[in-house]
C-alpha cells in the first residue's frame, strides 16, 4: 500500500518576525516537536537582507524540514515587488531542493472578493496595507463573466511576480469556497483555512479542486486563535482545535499548519493581558499539535485519499464563497441583484448533510439509517470545468449553486451520464446568462433533449401545488416516494414557483404538480428522467433555484434520496448517530470520527455478511481494516 507523505507543522510570524531569532522559533517550535513543515511570514514592511533568507533554506533542509513563505508578494518591503529576489530564490532551491515548497499567497478570495468598500475606505489603513486597494475588484461589473474573470487576473498578478522569480510552486491559503479560480489563476497547492466556514463542506470544496486540477496534494491551515472562538479559555473551543485537526485527517489533507497559539495567544485581547506560552490554552494548542504528529507518526494511511462517489457540482461564474460573515457575490456590495439570494442559498442544502432524515420522513428506506452520510461517508463539490475523466469517478452529480450553463458542458455532462453517471439539476441550471437578476435564456433544445428527452414548449407555469411522484426513478438504486396504484396527497408544497412545460420525447416524466389525490399525465410535469447510454439524467423543471423555499423542500427530498441510494446500495455501510464522521480508503480502512464534545457512541460496520460494533470515545479518531 502506497502511503501518503504528510506535511504538520507551524506558522512563524503572527506574533512578530525578528529575523535574528527565527532559527531558534525553528528549533523550539518545529524540530524539537517533531515536525516537518514550517511556513515563514516575514514582518510587515520590514527590511532585512536577504541572506537571513538562504541561512534559514540552509538550516531547514539540514533537519529536513519542508517550508514556504507566506506573503512574499502581497505585503512587500517598500520599493519591492517581493521579499524574494530571483537570485535568492535560486540559491534556495539549490541548497533546499525538494524542501522549498515556495510561496504560498494569503487569503485571496476573502481579500479580493468578499470585502465590502467600506473596508477599504473606513477600515484598515496602515501603510502596509495600502497597496492592497490596488488589486481589489471595482464595485460596478456588469456581469459574471467579469467579476470571474477580473477575479482571476487580480490572483495572476501575485502568481505571475512569483513565476518570474522562479518560485518552486505558489499555493494559497483561502476561507472561501474560490479555490477553482485561485487554481485558475495557477496556484499550483490550494490550502483551506480551516474553520471560517464548515469544514464539513468546505474540505469537500478544496479536495474537489484538487481532483480537478490534479493538484500535488491539498492542505489545510487552521487560524484557531482567531476562528475557533472568541474565548480563548472555553473548553469547546479548546476541543474543536482538536477535532478539526482529526476531522481534516481523515478527510485526507495532506499539509497542516497551526497559525498561532502554541507560542501566544492575542486575538481579540489588549496586548498586556495576553498569554503566554506557560498558559494552559497555549498548552493545550501544542497538545494537539503533538497528538496530531502522534497520529501521523503510528498511522499509514493510504495515499491516495477516500473513496468518493458523490459530488455536488459548482457551476460556471458561482460566486459562492462558502464561509459566514459574506453575503454579496465577488464583491460587489449594496447592489441589491448582486446579493445573495436563491443561487447562493441552494448550497445551505450541505449543512444538512451528517445529520440523519427525521425519524417521521416516510421517504426514508432501508434496512438501516443510512441517510446521515453518502456513500463511504464522504462527497465532493467539483468545479464545472473539470474533465469528463474526473466527473465519471462519481456515481451521482447534483448540481447547487449559479451556473451560466453552455453547449460545450451540456455535451460533458451527457457524456457522463452515457458513461453511467445518475445527473441532477433545475432547469435554472440550463440559463446561458450571465447578468444577475437577468432574463432567464435556455441553452440549445438540441442539447436539452440530448441529455434529458424532453422539448420546452414555450410555456412557464407558477403554481403553489404540491409534487405526486406517479413512476418509479430509472435510477433502480433511487427510491421515490412513488404511487403507481391509487394515489396519495401531494408532498413538498411550499408556495410559489414557476416551472417550464417540458414535453418529453426520449425521457420519461416521473412526478408532477398536483393539489389531487392522484397524479395524472395530464398535470405539469416537475421531474422528468432519461435514460442515457449506461446512466440517468434528472431534470427538476423549476426556473427558481433549489435555494428557493418555495422549490427547495422538493429539491432537498430527492438529494436526499439520492445520497441515501448512494450509501444504501453500499458495499460497505456505516451506521451511527449525526455525529460521526466517517471515511473509506484504499484497502478497505475504514477511519471513524466521534464529533460529540462530550459523549461516547456505538458505530455498527456492515461488510461482507458480517457486522461488528465499535465503540467510539467522545473526540476520538479510529482506524479499522475491514
Amino acid at each position: 500500500m502506497k502511503e501518503s507523505l504528510i506535511l504538520n507543522g507551524v506558522h512563524i510570524g503572527e506574533h512578530g518576525f525578528d529575523p535574528d531569532k527565527i532559527i531558534d522559533d525553528i528549533k523550539e517550535r518545529a524540530i524539537d516537536a517533531g515536525f516537518n513543515y514550517v511556513i515563514l511570514r516575514p514582518g510587515k514592511r520590514k527590511i532585512f537582507e536577504q541572506k537571513y533568507f538562504i541561512e534559514w533554506a540552509k538550516y531547514l533542509a539540514e533537519n529536513q524540514i519542508y517550508f514556504a513563505i507566506l506573503y512574499n508578494v502581497q505585503y512587500p518591503p517598500e520599493g519591492k515587488e517581493s521579499w524574494l529576489e530571483p537570485e535568492t530564490v535560486a540559491k534556495m532551491k539549490e541548497i533546499a531542493g525538494g524542501y522549498f515548497l515556495g510561496e504560498t499567497i494569503g487569503e485571496p478570495g476573502s481579500m479580493y472578493a468578499c470585502k465590502a468598500p467600506d473596508y477599504y475606505i473606513n477600515g484598515d489603513t496602515t501603510e502596509w496595507r495600502k497597496d492592497q486597494r490596488n488589486y481589489r475588484l471595482r464595485f460596478d461589473y456588469e456581469n459574471l463573466s467579469e467579476t470571474h474573470e477580473e477575479y482571476v487576473k487580480t490572483v495572476s498578478k501575485f502568481v505571475d511576480i512569483n513565476k518570474r522569480s522562479g518560485m518552486p510552486n505558489v499555493m494559497s491559503v483561502d476561507a472561501t469556497g474560490f479555490a477553482r479560480y485561485n487554481i485558475e489563476a495557477g496556484i499550483d497547492i490550494p490550502i483551506l483555512e480551516a474553520i471560517p466556514g464548515n469544514p464539513d463542506i468546505l474540505i469537500p470544496n478544496v479536495r474537489g479542486v484538487a481532483k480537478a486540477s490534479k493538484a500535488k496534494i491539498w492542505g489545510t491551515y487552521f487560524a484557531h486563535e482567531w476562528y475557533g472562538g472568541v474565548r480563548h479559555t472555553d473548553v469547546l473551543k479548546m476541543k474543536r482545535l482538536e477535532l478539526a485537526y482529526k476531522h481534516a485527517y481523515l478527510c485526507g489533507s495532506s499539509m497542516f499548519v497551526l497559525e498561532s497559539g502554541d507560542e501566544k495567544v492575542s486575538a481579540y485581547m489588549p496586548k498586556e493581558e495576553m498569554f503566554g506560552p506557560d498558559h494552559f490554552v497555549c498548552q493545550n494548542y501544542r497538545r494537539v499539535l503533538r497528538q496530531m504528529q502522534d497520529i501521523l507518526n503510528t498511522d499509514c494511511r493510504p495515499a491516495d485519499g477516500p473513496k468518493v462517489k458523490v459530488a455536488f457540482v459548482s457551476g460556471l461564474h458561482d460566486g459562492w464563497a462558502g464561509k459566514w460573515g459574506r453575503s454579496s457575490v465577488f464583491n460587489q456590495f449594496y447592489r441589491e441583484e448582486w446579493g445573495y439570494n436563491s443561487a447562493e442559498h441552494s448550497w445551505m442544502m450541505l449543512d444538512e448533510l451528517g445529520t440523519k432524515r427525521t425519524w417521521d420522513d416516510v421517504a426514508n428506506y432501508g434496512d438501516n439509517d443510512t441517510s446521515g452520510a453518502p456513500a463511504y461517508g464522504q462527497y465532493d463539490i467539483i468545479p464545472i470545468e473539470a474533465s469528463v475523466d474526473v466527473l465519471s469517478a462519481y456515481d451521482y452529480l447534483i448540481f447547487l449553486g449559479w451556473n451560466t450553463m453552455t453547449e460545450e458542458n451540456m455535451e460533458k455532462l451527457t457524456e457522463y451520464v452515457r458513461r453511467g453517471g445518475h445527473l441532477l439539476m433545475t432547469a435554472a441550471h440550463l440559463n446561458t446568462s450571465d447578468v444577475r437578476g437577468g432574463k432567464f435564456k435556455c441553452v440549445s433544445g438540441e442539447s436539452v433533449e440530448a441529455l434529458f428527452g424532453c422539448r420546452f414548449t414555450g410555456e412557464y407555469r407558477k403554481t403553489n401545488g404540491g409534487v405526486n411522484f406517479k413512476y418509479n426513478s430509472l435510477d433502480e438504486k433511487v427510491l421515490y416516494p412513488t404511487y403507481n396504484t391509487g394515489g396519495c396527497d401531494p408532498l413538498f408544497s411550499a408556495g410559489y414557483t414557476e416551472y417550464m412545460r417540458f414535453g418529453t420525447t426520449t425521457g420519461k416524466a416521473i412526478a408532477f404538480e398536483s393539489n389531487g389525490f392522484q397524479a395524472r399525465n395530464s398535470d405539469l410535469p416537475v421531474l422528468i428522467e432519461n435514460k442515457v447510454g449506461e446512466g440517468v439524467a434528472t431534470l427538476i423543471t423549476s426556473t427558481s433555484y433549489p435555494g428557493d423555499r418555495a422549490i427547495y423542500l422538493f429539491y432537498r427530498a430527492v438529494v436526499r434520496e439520492m445520497i441515501s441510494a448512494s450509501a444504501r446500495n453500499c458495499d460497505i455501510k456505516v451506521i451511527g448517530s449525526d455525529r460521526l464522521r466517517y471515511s473509506v480508503y484504499e484497502g478497505n480502512k475504514v477511519y471513524l470520527l466521534n464529533t460529540d464534545y462530550d459523549l461516547p457512541i456505538e458505530v455498527k460496520i456492515i461488510y461482507a455478511g458480517k457486522e461488528q460494533t465499535v465503540r467510539l470515545q467522545s473526540l476520538e479518531l479510529k482506524s479499522i481494516e475491514l
